[in-house]
């Protein structure tokens, strides 16, 4: 994602956009690298649920504050997680797993690409929410996670919705849910979670454009309209294709938007009892 806005805003800027990968903490040291820098448009982060919504309640300790060490510019891009099972699990729909689970407390388990990835949160508000108790195997990724739950080692899977295509499409996996609140053009026949019975579940994961805070406001609305222009024209089709739905809100808009989630996951993650691995 940050090579894609990274060559379509450079362009427009005339400027090169050098993306540098800091891994490390769900987002966290890459973060507050950009928190500590100078407020001078030349330093941006890729921001997104993880870094600037979960983390804020998983972490006991944060290196900064995902609302005021930032101005927050504009969001990228969202996408729904799916739920998945191994062709041989016996549930064909999430009404199926939930009844399964009611009559079975604990005896079922699913995968997810790490404690505090936004599929382990959606499944445990999904779990909050439809009363039931599935145990949660995290791993170091979603390829491994994806590689036991297709050997059936894991009946279900919770991940990005366009990592799970090629396998619904060859049988490996068979879909049942969304997190989104609409439907993904990537799955029209997969109802929601909510379609299926289980209210006030909706969470996708998302990125978007940040920088440190105290950016002037004429870097922040040039920021803003270039990339809002790069993700609804040239990158708008490579974005759908991908099951994501292009962003381009206003600067004000993510700011909420970002203070909202925080809240929202904080709640999650202390009522689940999620800790950090």
């Amino acid at each position: 994602m940050a090579r894609l806005i990274a060559s379509e805003v450079g362009k427009a800027l005339g400027q090169t956009i050098v993306v540098e990968n800091r891994a490390g903490a769900n987002g966290n040291i890459g973060s507050a690298a950009v928190a500590r820098s100078a407020a001078d448009g030349y330093t941006l982060l890729l921001s997104g649920i993880g870094s600037h919504a979960i983390n804020a309640g998983l972490y006991k300790s944060m290196p900064y504050d995902t609302v005021k060490d930032f101005t927050h510019i504009t969001l990228i891009a969202s996408g729904p997680n799916g739920i998945a099972v191994h062709p041989d699990f016996p549930a064909r729909t999430l009404a199926d797993l939930v009844a399964l689970a009611k009559r079975e407390p604990g005896k079922h388990s699913y995968a997810s690409s790490g404690t505090g990835s936004s599929g382990n949160l959606a499944m445990e508000l999904f779990k909050l929410k439809a009363g039931v108790a599935i145990e949660h195997i995290p791993y170091r990724g979603g390829a491994p996670a994806m590689t036991d739950v297709l050997g059936g080692q894991v009946p279900v899977l919770i991940t990005n919705a366009d990592a799970l295509l090629p396998h619904v499409k060859d049988g490996r996996l068979r879909m049942l849910a969304v997190t989104s609140a609409e439907r993904s053009a990537l799955f029209p026949d997969t109802p929601t979670v909510v379609e299926s019975g289980t209210p006030d579940v909706i969470a996708v994961s998302w990125t978007g454009l940040s920088a440190p805070a105290g950016l002037p406001a004429a870097m922040v609305a040039r920021l803003q309209a270039e990339t809002a222009k790069a993700v609804r024209g040239p990158l708008k089709e490579k974005l759908l294709a991908n099951g994501l739905v292009p962003g381009g809100i206003s600067a004000e808009a993510y700011a909420s938007f970002v203070a909202s989630e925080t809240t929202r996951w904080k709640e999650v993650v202390e009522a689940a009892g999620i800790k950090p691995e």
